[in-house]
């Protein structure tokens, strides 16, 4: 089953992990495929880092972790979120990750 995900200007082809933003073809690693598909897969939820780290590698966050941070932080550089106010993939305190599915309308923030 081909699955392919919208939202507004962003879109996501998991058959051919291809990922486009207002058809500019945005190259991500395995790694941050996986991530991106983790969040818009649960989009308008928060994640926690101990189940993205589960559902990413199998391992419990203890705490100390700052993978799942850095993975985000490149994934939001790649996508063109606001490095200084996130608001595609925004930091919610104390709970983890939301993907915004209203953030992409434009390209370019």
């Amino acid at each position: 089953m081909h699955k392919t995900l919208h939202f507004g200007l962003l879109c996501i082809d998991q058959v051919n992990r291809e990922v486009t933003l207002a058809e500019e073809n945005i190259v991500l690693s395995t790694a941050d495929f996986d991530l991106l598909w983790q969040l818009v897969t649960h989009a308008g939820h928060t994640m926690d880092r101990d189940l993205l780290l589960k559902n990413l590698r199998g391992v419990s966050y203890d705490g100390m972790d700052r993978s799942i941070y850095v993975a985000i932080s490149r994934l939001r550089k790649k996508l063109h979120d606001n490095a200084l106010g996130p608001f595609r993939i925004k930091t919610v305190r104390n709970k983890g990750y939301l993907f915004a599915t209203n953030a992409w309308e434009s390209a370019i923030p």
